[in-house]
């Protein structure tokens, strides 16, 4: 797989305690508004070279900045036409294409697109005709002020590119986050977000870093900056698969962080983000990941109901994080967010205090020079069940054979539900078998109503002080 280059306008990270805001600031760097995005260039894509142009791209509808619960908009019925006449300190956002070919390019995996294959999005204040800073650590005389407590409040049109928009990460403390009319041209993004600390690695005046999707090892072991910013990078890679339509993930202290899945009969997802070792002062890189996953993700990828997905038994014991490059982590964390005030129906998910260790090479033995491995995680059931199907006129036959201590100490049984679609965390019971006797070696064929091709969910149980809980799972179809 070809490496992309994600630009210099998209690097962030995020849920940086307000005690480091003193870290060291970098000379004064910005990048093009929205104004200077919108027009030719002579070095980079810009949407001007996007077939449809400026009026196909995403816009910003509505902006307001939020300090202490007062909220000040700035933005109200935006439009794809660029603000002019800005003034000096006022806050913006600029939305920019990435890897999009330039005019007379041809098309081609891991060098250009036709549309950007991911769009990006800065916060920043306006410093001159064409230009916005985003370190709000250095910022004077804002129009508006910006703490790192501040949250920026921005829905996003995405026009004629939201139809194929996947999961999206945030450089920033994200608060709310919602999605609507996915897959259409109607498709809006609307986030709450606090600006962070982010790693700046400057060689004079030029900014290095590590943004590569998939993320790789970083070559730069110490920041020699920090900025506090906030920003995004939305992905509209439609090679992956469709169940985490809509997700967030974000990440703290870091250049980048890109999601692999990997679906199947044992499904399994991997994040990784990437980050110098050390941060400017010396101290040691601690980052955090998050991920906003909705109801509807996990029962389409783990094939476990929201009832079941919300027990100590699912978030403490059904899943695996596997740490893949050696470091260390703190515990994992859920926090239940809802659609009517986070945004969505889901799980905040968390893994606090990541540290980075040294890149080896390729035979896991040397080490590099100078290059600091990304943190990588694998999260995938820590039962997974074996899933057969055959079909029986309008019914299906589901047998499902898995290993698990716990039907070996108390009473199972297979559940097998209806899944709406893949975007949907309605989930309807269709058949249910006992598993005939407590044994590790579980095996069991349950007849359910189906419709041909519908996806299923297929869960075991065991009984637990006298309620079912969950064992393990896995999406199948009929």
């Amino acid at each position: 797989m070809k490496r992309l280059f994600i630009t210099a306008t998209l690097v962030g990270s995020l849920l940086v305690s307000t005690s480091h805001v003193s870290a060291a600031s970098p000379p004064d760097i910005g990048m093009p508004d929205q104004s200077a995005l919108d027009v030719l260039s002579p070095t980079n894509a810009t949407w001007a070279n996007m077939t449809g142009g400026v009026a196909a791209r995403p816009y910003v509808t509505a902006l307001s900045v939020i300090n202490g619960g007062v909220s000040t908009p700035l933005i109200t019925n935006g439009t794809t036409t660029a603000e002019t006449n800005v003034p000096m300190g006022r806050i913006a956002v600029a939305i920019s294409p990435s890897n999009l070919c330039r005019t007379g390019q041809t098309p081609s995996p891991g060098v250009c697109y036709a549309t950007p294959n991911r769009i990006g999005l800065t916060v920043g204040f306006q410093i001159q005709p064409g230009q916005l800073g985003y370190d709000f650590s250095r910022a004077n005389n804002l129009t508006t002020p910006v703490t790192a407590d501040t949250e920026f409040d921005i829905t996003l049109n995405m026009n004629t590119l939201g139809r194929t928009l996947r999961w999206s990460w945030a450089s920033g403390v994200p608060t709310y986050w919602n999605t609507a009319n996915l897959g259409t041209d109607a498709a809006t993004v609307h986030i709450r977000i606090k600006p962070t600390l982010t790693p700046v690695v400057l060689q004079g005046t030029q900014q290095l870093g590590c943004s590569q999707v998939p993320v790789v090892a970083c070559s730069y072991t110490q920041n020699t900056h920090e900025t506090l910013s906030a920003s995004m990078t939305l992905s509209l890679d439609n090679t992956l698969d469709e169940v985490f339509t809509g997700a967030l993930f974000s990440s703290t202290r870091s250049y980048m962080g890109s999601l692999m899945v990997q679906p199947g009969e044992t499904p399994q997802m991997t994040y990784g983000v990437s980050a110098p070792q050390t941060w400017s002062d010396g101290t040691p890189n601690s980052a955090s990941l998050s991920a906003v996953l909705t109801d509807a993700s996990l029962l389409n990828f783990y094939g476990a109901t929201p009832d079941v997905v919300a027990s100590a038994e699912f978030q403490t014991g059904a899943l695996n994080l596997a740490r893949t490059d050696g470091g260390t982590q703190g515990a994992i964390t859920w926090t239940r967010w809802t659609a009517g005030v986070q945004g969505v129906d889901g799980w905040l998910i968390t893994i606090p205090d990541i540290r980075f260790v040294s890149a080896v090479s390729s035979s896991g033995v040397s080490s590099f020079g100078s290059a600091v491995a990304p943190a990588t995680f694998k999260v995938k059931a820590k039962t997974s069940p074996k899933v057969s199907m055959a079909r029986v006129g309008s019914r299906a036959l589901i047998t499902l054979r898995v290993t698990a201590a716990a039907c070996a100490k108390s009473q199972c049984r297979i559940v097998i539900s209806s899944i709406s679609s893949k975007v949907s965390a309605t989930a309807t019971k269709v058949g249910a078998i006992a598993v005939s006797r407590k044994s590790k070696a579980v095996s069991g064929t349950v007849s359910a109503k189906s419709a041909k091709g519908q996806r299923l969910s297929a869960m075991l149980q065991s009984k637990k002080a006298g309620q079912w809980v969950y064992v393990s799972s896995a999406v199948t179809h009929s």
